[in-house]
């Protein structure tokens, strides 16, 4: 019984690691972006949502990637 309570702590502990880990706590890190890249981000975003991907295959990222490429900002 005891080996068992030994592997249920450390499954605990595991799981507890890994929910802090997890994307959504990085969330609040503060990251900041410039007024540029920002203005980039939602005009390329706005124009490749003209073409979902359920209708348009892969034109969706083709268009926010070529997008991006002229506002001279990475993906």
């Amino acid at each position: 019984m005891m080996n068992f309570k030994k592997g249920l702590a450390a499954l605990a502990g595991i799981v507890a690691v890994g929910a802090l880990a997890s994307p959504s706590y990085a969330q609040g890190s503060g990251v900041r972006i410039s007024a540029q890249r920002a203005q980039a981000l939602h005009e390329c975003s706005v124009r490749a949502a003209r073409y979902p991907q359920y209708l348009w295959g892969n034109q969706e990222i083709y268009t926010y990637r070529a997008c991006m490429a002229e506002h001279g900002q990475p993906e």
